[in-house]
């Protein structure tokens, strides 16, 4: 029998509109999650350009290449109120560095990325209020490949960043990121060798889309245009589906990457709306940590706990509830069990959620490629072919 007869529900970056991210089975809208963001975001596009996306609507996201995923972002702030004016007074430049030419193709596609001309060692840098941030940028080398982000080194060259974060977006453009503890998260310099000395060679290079933003990670660029500006954070509900979730017996299934292990707890659940009645995946506290835990009546009957590589890289779970038969597998493995004989009610559960009831639909902070639910408790032939 195939597992596409026994699926329920499948949730994927599919089809979706203003509120509503499309559900792949059952086919008639029943399991469509219902989405929440009450402000304008972003998103890297197929072509791989920084694209706008409205409120409310769900983010298909294809950052890192291949195929798209479902981005759910925690809410933050943009502390620069200029993110693509570097001529603004916000941001200081030494004697040596000028803003060039801004008519250049930025990572939207647009022509509206800046030059920085330089003839010298020199810094453009803004400064805030001292406290523990993370800031990012898009950079593209011209004459100088080689930087310092607010201290750090950065090589676009080598691509890499020595305390930090580098992606390629193509056609020359990298977003880089670095944590930083003081009152200046975005200062830039520019090098023309790895040396990272001080130097008189004249060049430029572009930039464009900088944020300052207090978090452990960057996340989804920001843009501002005179104020600071903030992103809601991403929900994914659906409520009302007791009839696609047998509480008897059943699977969670999850392809999903945390968007960082930066302990704090990430939840998907299919409940009954409360904290009396759940299973829920978590990434946890720990680092690379992961966890699965039901909970019946208010009582906790099991909690399995896996320490794996890296929570960051796609990784496919399935979590099995059955009397006596609770099981949790991970990347074609079954990792943990667990015998309870305790389980639901008929008819108990009858939601799902990137997300836990206590939270508010807020709270998994991830990339998901795919979410489903079976009726039935697969067999482990079943669960190693469908988390291999």
């Amino acid at each position: 029998m195939s597992l596409l007869d026994d699926v329920s529900i499948v949730v994927t970056p599919n089809g979706y509109k203003a509120g509503e991210l499309y559900a792949v089975v059952p086919s008639d809208g029943a399991a469509d999650m219902d989405v929440t963001r009450a402000t304008d975001a972003t998103r890297v596009d197929e072509d791989g350009l920084i694209a706008d996306v409205l409120a409310n609507v769900p983010r298909i996201d294809y950052s890192g290449g291949g195929c798209p995923h479902i981005l759910a972002e925690p809410q933050r702030i943009n502390l620069l109120t200029y993110s693509e004016d570097f001529s603004n007074s916000i941001y200081i430049k030494d004697s040596t560095v000028s803003v060039g030419t801004t008519n250049n193709v930025s990572p939207s596609g647009e022509s509206n990325a800046t030059k920085i001309d330089v003839t010298a060692s020199g810094r453009i840098y803004s400064n805030v209020a001292t406290d523990t941030y993370v800031s990012s940028l898009f950079i593209k080398a011209g004459t100088f490949a080689y930087f310092k982000l607010a201290g750090v080194q950065v090589d676009l060259v080598a691509e890499t960043n020595a305390n930090g974060t580098i992606e390629s977006l193509g056609n020359d453009w990298f977003k880089v990121g670095v944590n930083y503890t003081g009152n200046r998260p975005f200062q830039i310099q520019a090098y023309p060798n790895s040396s990272y000395a001080t130097h008189t060679t004249t060049g430029d290079y572009f930039i464009w889309g900088s944020q300052i933003e207090e978090g452990s990670y960057a996340t989804s660029y920001i843009p501002t245009s005179g104020s600071t500006v903030t992103r809601n954070q991403d929900q994914f509900t659906r409520d009302g589906i007791g009839s696609l979730i047998n509480s008897t017996e059943g699977v969670l299934f999850l392809e999903v990457a945390a968007l960082s292990d930066d302990g704090t707890n990430r939840y998907f659940s299919v409940s009954d709306g409360t904290t009396s009645n759940y299973i829920y995946f978590r990434f946890v506290s720990t680092s690379n940590t992961v966890l699965m835990r039901t909970a019946v009546e208010g009582n906790t009957i099991n909690t399995l706990q896996k320490e794996i590589a890296d929570t960051t890289a796609f990784n496919k779970y399935a979590f099995k509830w059955k009397s006596g038969d609770y099981a949790f597998w991970i990347n074609g493995i079954e990792v943990l069990t667990d015998s309870s004989s305790t389980v639901f009610g008929s008819n108990v559960l009858n939601q799902i959620e990137f997300s836990f009831p206590s939270l508010g639909g807020g709270g998994s902070n991830s990339k998901v490629k795919q979410l489903q639910v079976y009726k039935t408790a697969l067999t482990d032939a079943q669960l190693t072919s469908l988390t291999e």
